[in-house]
């Protein structure tokens, strides 16, 4: 039995070693445990000094501002990414350009729209904190086009360094407010503070800054490939939200609070696998497929390989464990929340694979499957909700959003078999490793927290 546990043991820190021996293995690892891990020392802080209520009211608020956002989402990033100029000054100036009057109009419209919002959601109370956050919009989009640049170009110490440090500042900004305000604007300073942080970094850091200029070409081709973009957007935004939502509607603040303390939890832990995708694996296949596209079946799974067995695994793990954690870091009022936590977290790993398939489809030219794989998410989430809310209450939320990336989950390995990439045993695995990593999570679990897995269940009705 010791000679078992020893060899998993080296297996394991061998498998550490040569993750963290690439730069973007180790650098895209370490940057998102540090930016979980400062997540949830802040969470613990301030769960212990606001209430629910204060939770319930900033979480509308985030919830909002994504809406305004993807609403109006260009797909700047993935333009700029795959764009055989994307490097070139003068074409970032352009888009800048038409960022930055997209911000104005986002800022507008989440005035406009606060009001009619807060009585849409039965809390006029929240008409006012909403409209105060519009600013935000603005003040993002003056961050220049220098740290887009520099993803593309595989700089991941400096872009991880900006995003850890403006974490770092919201968080602390936010911890040391509510000492004078003890209510939800010491959260809201606190996304002033970050964003304020980011733009500051970016332009300490990275050369270039914006300038206004406009050329007809580049903001057709631009508008062009948006088409497919912001339809698949504007159902990501339902998806993602939808949830949230119907939470605020049919239930109390505080509930909805209680809530989005696991949905921010699962949220920060996306990253672990989007952060990889997006910054390292979606440029190397665009790179690939321009340069030697006869390797890409090989690159597909081998660069991502261990690494995904390690995420996959660890989400198993925090699935099962859920309610050990929650009982050891939260105040008893949020402990319930687990189980919202445990079906999160297993979306989040449904929803890696999902994406690392459209988005090689992306890569390699092939913008209809993002729209396609969204619209198959959204007709099984609504499927679902009808079927399961009215017999499991509100964890039937949650849980439709995982069955909707089962459904991307389908038609991404219908697109990779089409394409010649799909290797299902390759893909098996990373399930395997997340189903045993759950058990030994739940086993954790039922040893430390009974009670508190009882509370979660009671969810259930």
């Amino acid at each position: 039995m010791n000679s078992c546990v020893s060899r998993f043991g080296t297996h394991i820190r061998t498998t550490m070693l040569r993750l963290l021996r690439s730069e973007a293995g180790a650098m895209l690892f370490l940057f998102t445990a540090a930016a979980l891990l400062l997540r949830l020392a802040g969470n613990i802080v301030l769960t212990r000094l606001l209430d629910p209520h204060a939770f319930g009211i900033v979480g509308v608020i985030i919830s909002v501002m994504m809406v305004v956002a993807m609403i109006s989402d260009l797909g700047v990033l993935d333009f700029v990414v795959r764009h055989p100029k994307g490097g070139d000054a003068r074409l970032l100036d352009v888009i800048w350009t038409i960022r930055l009057g997209q911000s104005a109009l986002q800022s507008l419209a989440m005035v406009a729209g606060a009001w009619p919002i807060a009585s849409l959601l039965g809390k006029p109370e929240l008409a006012l904190p909403i409209a105060w956050t519009a600013p935000l919009f603005l003040l993002n989009a003056f961050c220049p086009m220098s740290i887009v640049l520099a993803q593309r170009q595989g700089r991941l110490r400096a872009t991880c360094a900006v995003e850890l440090i403006s974490t770092a500042v919201q968080i602390a900004t936010n911890v040391a407010l509510t000492q004078l305000l003890p209510d939800y604007r010491a959260l809201i300073v606190g996304l002033y503070a970050g964003a304020a942080a980011r733009i500051l970094l970016v332009r300490a850091i990275f050369e270039g800054q914006p300038r206004l200029l406009w050329d007809s070409a580049t903001g057709r081709e631009f508008m062009g490939f948006s088409r497919w973009i912001l339809p698949s957007t504007l159902l990501t935004l339902i998806l993602t939200q939808a949830d949230k939502f119907l939470f605020a509607r049919l239930f109390s603040v505080a509930d909805f609070g209680v809530y989005m303390l696991p949905a921010n939890l699962a949220l920060a832990l996306q990253p672990f696998g989007r952060n990889y995708v997006e910054r390292f694996f979606f440029p190397l296949i665009s790179r690939t497929w321009h340069a030697a596209p006869q390797t890409l079946g090989t690159i597909f799974y081998s660069t991502r390989r261990r690494f995904y067995l390690m995420l996959f695994a660890g989400t198993g793990l925090g699935v099962g464990g859920a309610p050990a954690l929650f009982r050891l870091l939260f105040d008893q009022r949020y402990e319930y929340g687990w189980i919202y936590f445990s079906v999160l977290l297993l979306r989040t790993a449904l929803n890696l694979d999902a994406h690392t398939n459209v988005q090689t489809m992306l890569a390699i030219g092939r913008t209809a499957p993002v729209l396609r794989a969204n619209i198959a998410r959204l007709l099984a989430f609504g499927m679902l909700v009808i079927m399961t809310f009215r017999p499991l209450g509100p964890i039937a939320l949650p849980l439709s959003l995982a069955g909707a990336e089962l459904a991307a989950l389908a038609y991404g390995y219908a697109l990779l078999r089409d394409t010649g990439l799909l290797r299902l045993g390759e893909q098996l695995a990373y399930y395997a490793a997340l189903g045993a990593a759950m058990l030994a999570g739940a086993a954790v679990s039922l040893w430390l927290a009974r009670d508190v897995i009882a509370a979660g269940l009671a969810v259930l009705g």
